[in-house]
C-alpha cells in the first residue's frame, strides 16, 4: 500500500507536467511577413500567419517610421485570409528622410559610425548616444516604442547596416504583428521587422484592400498620439482613431485638414463628364450679385 501511495503523486506530477509541455506546445503564435519595400506616398500591405490561434482573438500590425526620437508605434487591425492568415493595410508613408547620424568618440578610421550610432541607441535606455538630442521629445514620444527591440537588427553585420543605411531612400518602415485576447490583452507578438520607403516598389491592392485603404482606423500606443497625425504617414483615408486607453473616435485631425483643402477660395475638381475636354477645371468662388441698376 506505501508503494502504491508514493508512486500515485510521482505519476500525478508526470501526468501534470506532459500536460503543461503539451499546452505550451500549443500556444497560439503569430508571424509577421518580410516585405522587400513600401511605396512612398501609397499604401501598403503586410500579411501575417497564426499558429494554433484561439478564439476571441485579434490580430493588429504594429507600426512605426525609423526616427531618432519618435518611436512609439502605432496599430491597424489585420482581417483573416483563412487558414490562418491575416492582412493589415499601412497608411501612405510620407517621404521623409531619415537624418545621418554617427557615434563622435568613435576612432576616424571606423567606418561603420552611422551602423553604431543605432547600435548604441538600442543599447542605451535614455535613447541619446550622443546626448545631442532633445530628451525631452524622446521621453514624450518613446515611452512604449522603446520596450520593443529592432530583432531586425541582428540580421545585419556593422558593414551591412552601414551600406543599408546609407542606400536609404526615405525613413524606413519598422513592424511586427502581435495576437490580443478579448480584453486587449497581448498573447503571442512576433520579432519587429524592417522594410525600405522607396519610389520604386511593386504595390497592386486587391479591391477589398483598397476599400480599406481608404477607410483606416488607427490605433494608437501613447497618449502624446492623441490629437497629433499619424507621425511620418499621410491622412489620406484615415477616419477614425482609437486613444491609447481603447476609446473609439473619429479622427479629427486628418478630417480637419480635408475640411481646410475644401474651403479654399480656389480648388481643383474633375471636369464633368461630356465636357468633351480631359483634365481638372479650377473653380472660382461666385461673385456676389451686381445690385439693380436704375
Amino acid at each position: 500500500m506505501r508503494l502504491i501511495l508514493l508512486r500515485f503523486p510521482l505519476l500525478a506530477l508526470v501526468s501534470v507536467l506532459g500536460w503543461s509541455a503539451d499546452a505550451a506546445a500549443q500556444s497560439p503564435t503569430i508571424t509577421v511577413q518580410d516585405v522587400p519595400c513600401l511605396l512612398v506616398l501609397e499604401n501598403g500591405v503586410i500579411e501575417a500567419n497564426v499558429q494554433n490561434n484561439v478564439p476571441e482573438t485579434t490580430a493588429r500590425l504594429y507600426f512605426r517610421r525609423l526616427h531618432e526620437a519618435v518611436e512609439d508605434f502605432y496599430w491597424v487591425e489585420m482581417r483573416p485570409r483563412g487558414d490562418g492568415r491575416y492582412w493589415g493595410v499601412l497608411p501612405k508613408a510620407e517621404d521623409e528622410v531619415l537624418e545621418r547620424r554617427e557615434v563622435r568618440e568613435l576612432e576616424e578610421e571606423v567606418r561603420e559610425r552611422w551602423a553604431n550610432w543605432w547600435r548604441e541607441k538600442e543599447r542605451l535606455d535614455n535613447r541619446n548616444p550622443n546626448l545631442e538630442l532633445d530628451q525631452a521629445l524622446i521621453d514624450e514620444r518613446a515611452s512604449i516604442g522603446r520596450r520593443a527591440r529592432r530583432d531586425w537588427m541582428a540580421d545585419f553585420d556593422d558593414a551591412r547596416l552601414e551600406e543599408w543605411l546609407d542606400g536609404l531612400e526615405y525613413e524606413p518602415a519598422e513592424y511586427f504583428a502581435a495576437l490580443h485576447d478579448a480584453f486587449g490583452n497581448e498573447i503571442s507578438r512576433s520579432p519587429v521587422r524592417v522594410t525600405r520607403v522607396t519610389d520604386r516598389c511593386d504595390t497592386n491592392l486587391s479591391a477589398a484592400e483598397a476599400g480599406l485603404a481608404e477607410n483606416l482606423t488607427i490605433g494608437e500606443t501613447a497618449p502624446w498620439q492623441e490629437g497629433e497625425e499619424v507621425f511620418h504617414w499621410m491622412c489620406d483615408g484615415v477616419v477614425s482613431r482609437v486613444d491609447a486607453s481603447g476609446v473609439f473616435r473619429g479622427d479629427s485631425i486628418c478630417r480637419a485638414c480635408l475640411v481646410a483643402w475644401w474651403q479654399k477660395e480656389t480648388f481643383l475638381t474633375p471636369l464633368v463628364a461630356g465636357a468633351g475636354t480631359n483634365g481638372v477645371i479650377a473653380l472660382e468662388p461666385e461673385e456676389p450679385a451686381s445690385p439693380v441698376r436704375p
